[in-house]
């Protein structure tokens, strides 16, 4: 592992120039597997290799907060197959695994995989295992509070929260149960809780009053009518409330839970997102694309490259607990973990999850992917090198 310098590129710092981070021309140079510098007119080391970037965006490498990554399981994608073209370094496992198969999971992927892997816990000992057979929670049995909490603490260096899919078509006869048993056993272990918006019930008002600060309601543009979290273009009164409180509104596209009429009326009235994921998984990848396609649809909705960015990286690190170690920054001594975009411009064609269409005039493309100071995926024109 030895040293690559990044230069000519537009260099976006999440943690300069305000409140989403800032671009400036600037070189990255990676040592060892860190950032050692950032700043102008920086040298490749003897021995050293080099990219050119000019005309890139230069970016942290990207944290998605909301993806299904457990390999052999019915949901899971390979983060090393899926990870690299997508710009993507960091993955947060939000639920595949419960407590009766984190071992496998984490024997299976987490240890093996070259990219970061951190995970929520599903409150469902058997996790989402067979989505379009059967919900996880419609046998209660299976949200034991117990298990749960033994297997978080036997894997803590890997668990950061706890996931509850507190929808109808999830939970079946066992209503919200299952949801004030997540949040009990959250409490218990003092995790942040992960809740998965679909179809009532439990109904998005009674979702809400269970959140508090740091925990995450994910598919937040979700188009199901009975609890979709804006009403006539007005966001509800619950929602707002518990943004007051901290609770952290996360995108996770996926197949089904992306509208972008819902979309279109938060973001007017002011409702942007915390954090931008995919919900990456087998039966998504058609819809989803990737998370440089997800953020590209944001800014086709009117958000700025630095805000899509800093929802992209900073943002979901923080949020997971990672951003201590510097993952999601391009902080001096940071895992380098580095991903180089162009913009193209021009006019695209977007399709949201409910049957609806949209246009941009820009998207992301990832050009280069650093993880670990290793390129792992490069489309570069040639002549860059």
């Amino acid at each position: 592992m030895g040293a690559l310098l990044l230069h000519g590129g537009e260099v976006y710092d999440p943690r300069s120039g305000g409140s989403h981070g800032g671009r400036r021309p600037a070189d990255v140079l990676l040592v060892g597997g860190r950032v050692a510098a950032v700043g102008t007119n920086l040298e490749v080391p003897d021995g050293g290799d080099a990219r050119d970037c000019s005309g890139l965006v230069v970016a942290p490498g990207l944290v998605d907060l909301h993806t299904h990554v457990f390999v052999g399981q019915d949901l899971g994608v390979d983060p090393d197959v899926v990870g690299p073209p997508a710009g993507t370094t960091t993955f947060v496992d939000t639920g595949s695994a419960g407590a009766h198969l984190f071992g496998a999971f984490r024997r299976g992927t987490i240890d093996r995989a070259g990219s970061r892997v951190r995970a929520f816990l599903n409150i469902a000992s058997i996790g989402a295992t067979s989505i379009l057979l059967a919900g996880e929670l419609e046998t209660l049995a299976y949200a034991d509070e117990d298990v749960c909490i033994a297997g978080a603490r036997e894997h803590a260096d890997r668990v950061i929260g706890i996931k509850v899919r507190a929808s109808g078509n999830v939970v079946g006869r066992s209503g919200a149960e299952p949801l004030h048993r997540a949040r009990r056993v959250a409490d218990r272990l003092g995790l942040p809780l992960m809740v998965h918006l679909g179809p009532a019930p439990p109904g998005s008002d009674e979702i809400m009053a269970t959140l508090r600060k740091g925990d995450v309601l994910t598919h937040c543009y979700t188009g199901f009518e009975d609890n979709r979290l804006s009403v006539g273009g007005r966001v509800r009164e619950s929602v707002l409330e518990a943004r007051q409180r901290g609770v952290v509104f996360d995108v996770a596209h996926g197949m089904s839970a992306f509208d972008a009429e819902v979309a279109s009326e938060m973001l007017a009235a002011g409702f942007r997102p915390d954090t931008i994921s995919s919900d990456v998984h087998a039966y998504s990848l058609d819809a989803v694309g990737d998370l440089p396609t997800v953020m590209s649809k944001f800014l086709a909705l009117g958000l700025g490259l630095d805000e899509v960015l800093a929802c992209a990286t900073y943002a979901p690190a923080r949020h997971a607990g990672l951003a201590a170690e510097g993952v999601g920054t391009l902080d001096v001594g940071a895992p380098a973990d580095v991903a180089a975009f162009e913009l193209v411009e021009g006019p695209v064609a977007y399709a949201d999850t409910r049957g609806g269409t949209f246009h941009g005039r820009r998207r992301l493309r990832t050009a280069l992917t650093v993880r670990a100071g290793v390129i792992v995926h490069e489309a570069l024109k040639e002549g860059r090198q």
